[in-house]
């Protein structure tokens, strides 16, 4: 019973800290506490387990609480391509509107936990809060966005496009109250090349470089920037 009470008062939207980024701006008390009302909290994954794979059905947009996760898609070769990381605060399940059916996988790179937005309130829902419309629709302009800049940032030099990674996600900390200059990097050297189009001994030749010339520190998983106008330089 002591458990059920914990789990209402935590999915609440308006006693979670990441209101503001997952939440469209704007909403009154009441139209934050009517999402609320239909937010579903799912259960906690582990590093490898899907929130929802290429082909499945629907269900609704995700928010994630913690942890991060990657988006991918498998080519006809069966070769998994990383398109997106996602970070606590941002909402995913976008490309399941077109057709209903998923586009590609999402995948926990760590233990991670996440709330679901049912489809089948979404409809209702946008019609009462407009704001939550408006919302639905920039999250789809940045994925957009973010896949054109992706294909043209992967035809620049090695150096650039690390740097640009690295910047990204720097700023996507940033704004999610996380430190800008400190954090643990949610890819494997091998899978950063996969989304930088990049060979994993250039992925770590350049990580390399970046630390002689003084600009980082990595230590494993963990990055520390110590020069973050010198690293845009790079790719500006």
């Amino acid at each position: 019973m002591i458990d059920k009470l914990i789990d209402d008062i935590q999915v609440r939207c308006s006693n979670c800290s990441l209101d503001t980024l997952c939440l469209p701006r704007g909403l009154s008390e009441r139209e934050v506490e009517r999402i609320s009302e239909v937010i579903k909290r799912k259960k906690t994954l582990q590093r490898g387990e899907s929130l929802y794979r290429e082909g499945d059905a629907f269900k609704g947009i995700l928010a994630i609480k913690s942890g991060t996760a990657k988006l991918i898609r498998d080519d006809q070769h069966g070769n998994e391509h990383i398109i997106n990381i996602l970070l606590p605060g941002e909402l995913l399940g976008f490309d399941g509107f077109s057709g209903n059916r998923h586009s590609c996988s999402a995948i926990a790179l760590e233990t991670l936990s996440y709330c679901e937005l049912p489809a089948d309130d979404l409809e209702t829902l946008c019609l009462k809060i407009p704001g939550l419309m408006r919302e639905m629709f920039r999250h789809t302009g940045e994925k957009l966005n973010h896949d054109s800049q992706q294909i043209v940032r992967n035809k620049r030099p090695a150096e650039e496009r690390l740097a640009a990674f690295l910047i990204n996600l720097s700023e996507r900390f940033h704004r999610r109250g996380f430190s800008s200059i400190e954090f643990n990097l949610p890819l494997t050297r091998q899978e950063m090349g996969n989304h930088l189009g990049l060979a994993l001994e250039t992925v770590s030749r350049q990580l390399k470089k970046f630390q002689d010339q003084g600009l980082i520190t990595v230590n494993h998983k963990n990055i520390q920037i110590h020069d973050i106008p010198q690293l845009k330089k790079l790719y500006l």
